[in-house]
Protein backbone atom coordinates (compact mmCIF):
# COMPACT_ATOMS: atom_id res chain seq x y z
CA UNK A 1 0.00 0.00 0.00
CA UNK A 2 1.32 3.50 -0.53
CA UNK A 3 0.03 6.56 2.40
CA UNK A 4 0.50 10.15 1.79
CA UNK A 5 -1.65 13.16 2.46
CA UNK A 6 -4.24 15.71 1.15
CA UNK A 7 -4.03 19.08 2.28
CA UNK A 8 -7.62 20.04 2.52
CA UNK A 9 -10.68 17.91 2.09
CA UNK A 10 -11.85 15.47 4.49
CA UNK A 11 -14.54 15.09 6.61
CA UNK A 12 -13.58 18.61 8.57
CA UNK A 13 -12.01 20.45 5.05
CA UNK A 14 -8.75 20.40 7.17
CA UNK A 15 -7.32 17.36 5.14
CA UNK A 16 -6.39 14.05 5.17
CA UNK A 17 -4.03 11.19 5.25
CA UNK A 18 -5.18 8.21 3.61
CA UNK A 19 -4.11 4.57 2.29
CA UNK A 20 -3.85 4.09 -1.47
CA UNK A 21 -3.96 0.05 -1.96
CA UNK A 22 -2.48 -1.97 -5.11
CA UNK A 23 -6.03 -2.78 -6.58
CA UNK A 24 -6.68 1.03 -6.42
CA UNK A 25 -9.01 1.58 -3.51
CA UNK A 26 -8.11 4.30 -1.32
CA UNK A 27 -9.10 4.75 2.27
CA UNK A 28 -9.10 7.77 4.59
CA UNK A 29 -6.92 6.69 7.21
CA UNK A 30 -7.88 10.35 9.03
CA UNK A 31 -9.49 13.13 8.34
CA UNK A 32 -7.81 15.91 10.48
CA UNK A 33 -9.97 18.23 12.99
CA UNK A 34 -7.89 21.08 13.89
CA UNK A 35 -6.68 19.44 17.34
CA UNK A 36 -5.11 16.48 15.79
CA UNK A 37 -3.57 18.72 13.35
CA UNK A 38 -4.98 20.78 9.78
CA UNK A 39 -3.56 21.09 6.17
CA UNK A 40 -0.75 18.59 5.88
CA UNK A 41 1.32 19.83 3.17
CA UNK A 42 4.41 17.30 2.85
CA UNK A 43 3.59 13.55 2.48
CA UNK A 44 4.66 10.95 5.16
CA UNK A 45 7.45 8.92 5.97
CA UNK A 46 7.79 5.75 7.22
CA UNK A 47 10.17 4.98 10.04
CA UNK A 48 12.13 1.84 10.84
CA UNK A 49 9.22 1.11 13.55
CA UNK A 50 7.00 0.72 10.60
CA UNK A 51 4.50 3.48 11.62
CA UNK A 52 4.23 6.71 9.31
CA UNK A 53 5.31 10.25 10.60
CA UNK A 54 4.33 13.79 9.33
CA UNK A 55 3.56 17.13 10.13
CA UNK A 56 0.81 19.36 9.45
CA UNK A 57 0.83 23.11 8.85
CA UNK A 58 -1.53 24.68 10.77
CA UNK A 59 -3.72 22.49 14.10
CA UNK A 60 -2.46 21.03 16.96
CA UNK A 61 -3.18 22.21 20.54
CA UNK A 62 -1.61 26.01 19.86
CA UNK A 63 -2.97 26.03 16.23
CA UNK A 64 0.80 26.34 15.25
CA UNK A 65 1.37 23.40 13.53
CA UNK A 66 2.14 19.46 14.32
CA UNK A 67 3.70 16.10 14.26
CA UNK A 68 1.58 13.37 13.73
CA UNK A 69 2.00 9.57 13.88
CA UNK A 70 -0.06 6.99 11.69
CA UNK A 71 -0.36 3.26 12.71
CA UNK A 72 -2.09 1.61 9.56
CA UNK A 73 -4.11 -0.13 12.00
CA UNK A 74 -4.81 2.39 14.56
CA UNK A 75 -4.86 5.38 12.90
CA UNK A 76 -3.32 9.19 13.97
CA UNK A 77 -1.73 9.98 16.89
CA UNK A 78 -1.06 13.96 17.38
CA UNK A 79 3.37 13.29 18.87
CA UNK A 80 3.46 17.14 19.21
CA UNK A 81 2.02 20.13 19.09
CA UNK A 82 4.38 23.50 18.23
CA UNK A 83 3.42 26.34 20.55
CA UNK A 84 4.38 28.71 17.89
CA UNK A 85 7.62 29.78 20.14
CA UNK A 86 11.08 28.59 20.37
CA UNK A 87 9.88 24.96 19.12
CA UNK A 88 8.69 26.46 16.04
CA UNK A 89 5.51 27.52 14.09
CA UNK A 90 3.95 26.21 10.58
CA UNK A 91 5.95 23.03 9.98
CA UNK A 92 5.33 23.06 5.70
CA UNK A 93 8.24 20.22 5.33
CA UNK A 94 7.98 16.53 5.56
CA UNK A 95 10.48 14.55 7.83
CA UNK A 96 13.19 12.50 7.58
CA UNK A 97 14.49 9.67 9.81
CA UNK A 98 17.84 10.48 10.72
CA UNK A 99 20.64 7.85 11.17
CA UNK A 100 20.05 7.88 14.63
CA UNK A 101 16.62 6.79 14.79
CA UNK A 102 15.05 10.01 15.66
CA UNK A 103 12.80 12.55 13.19
CA UNK A 104 14.27 16.05 11.96
CA UNK A 105 12.33 18.75 10.63
CA UNK A 106 11.89 22.28 10.25
CA UNK A 107 9.86 25.34 10.83
CA UNK A 108 8.58 27.91 8.40
CA UNK A 109 8.20 30.27 11.14
CA UNK A 110 8.98 30.19 15.16
CA UNK A 111 11.99 29.37 16.50
CA UNK A 112 14.20 31.86 18.97
CA UNK A 113 14.26 35.01 16.09
CA UNK A 114 11.13 34.06 14.79
CA UNK A 115 12.83 33.06 11.68
CA UNK A 116 12.05 29.22 11.53
CA UNK A 117 13.68 26.62 13.38
CA UNK A 118 15.49 22.55 12.51
CA UNK A 119 14.14 20.04 15.04
CA UNK A 120 14.65 16.70 16.08
CA UNK A 121 11.77 14.81 17.48
CA UNK A 122 12.05 11.22 18.77
CA UNK A 123 9.27 8.71 17.79
CA UNK A 124 7.69 9.04 21.31
CA UNK A 125 7.39 12.70 21.08
CA UNK A 126 10.72 14.36 22.57
CA UNK A 127 11.41 17.22 20.50
CA UNK A 128 14.12 19.12 20.54
CA UNK A 129 15.10 22.52 18.61
CA UNK A 130 18.70 22.29 17.35
CA UNK A 131 18.69 25.41 15.49
CA UNK A 132 17.07 28.53 15.72
CA UNK A 133 17.18 30.77 12.07
CA UNK A 134 18.37 34.39 12.62
CA UNK A 135 16.98 35.92 9.06
CA UNK A 136 20.71 36.64 8.41
CA UNK A 137 23.34 35.07 6.39
CA UNK A 138 22.02 32.14 7.91
CA UNK A 139 18.42 32.38 6.39
CA UNK A 140 14.85 32.24 7.22
CA UNK A 141 12.30 30.71 6.32
CA UNK A 142 13.17 27.30 5.45
CA UNK A 143 10.43 25.74 3.22
CA UNK A 144 11.46 22.18 1.57
CA UNK A 145 12.52 19.46 3.62
CA UNK A 146 16.15 18.26 4.86
CA UNK A 147 17.95 15.56 3.75
CA UNK A 148 20.82 13.50 5.40
CA UNK A 149 24.55 13.36 3.98
CA UNK A 150 26.79 9.68 4.00
CA UNK A 151 29.20 12.28 6.38
CA UNK A 152 25.97 12.46 8.75
CA UNK A 153 25.28 16.34 8.35
CA UNK A 154 21.80 17.63 7.24
CA UNK A 155 21.37 19.81 4.10
CA UNK A 156 18.29 22.37 3.72
CA UNK A 157 17.14 25.86 1.85
CA UNK A 158 15.73 28.47 3.38
CA UNK A 159 13.29 30.42 1.03
CA UNK A 160 14.73 34.26 2.12
CA UNK A 161 17.70 35.94 3.70
CA UNK A 162 21.34 35.67 2.77
CA UNK A 163 24.02 37.97 2.41
CA UNK A 164 23.64 38.79 -0.95
CA UNK A 165 20.39 38.81 -2.84
CA UNK A 166 18.11 38.02 0.49
CA UNK A 167 16.05 34.83 -1.70
CA UNK A 168 17.40 31.94 0.45
CA UNK A 169 20.58 30.03 1.31
CA UNK A 170 21.83 26.76 1.52
CA UNK A 171 22.91 25.31 4.56
CA UNK A 172 24.43 22.63 6.51
CA UNK A 173 23.89 21.83 9.92
CA UNK A 174 25.36 19.42 12.18
CA UNK A 175 23.55 16.72 14.45
CA UNK A 176 24.84 18.48 17.25
CA UNK A 177 24.01 22.01 16.28
CA UNK A 178 26.37 23.73 14.11
CA UNK A 179 25.22 25.73 11.16
CA UNK A 180 27.22 27.10 7.99
CA UNK A 181 25.41 29.17 4.95
CA UNK A 182 26.96 27.08 2.30
CA UNK A 183 25.68 29.54 -0.97
CA UNK A 184 23.39 32.29 -0.30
Amino acid sequence: SLYGTAQSGGANGYGTAFRLNSNGSLTTVVSFNQLNGAYPYAGVVQAADGNFYGTTLEGGTAYSGSVFKMSPSVGVLNLYSFTGGTDGNLPTAGLIQGSDGSLYGTTYEGGTNGDGAMFKITTNGMLTTLYSFTGGADGYGPWAGLVQGTDGNFYGTTEYGGLHSGVGTVFRITPTDTLTTLHT
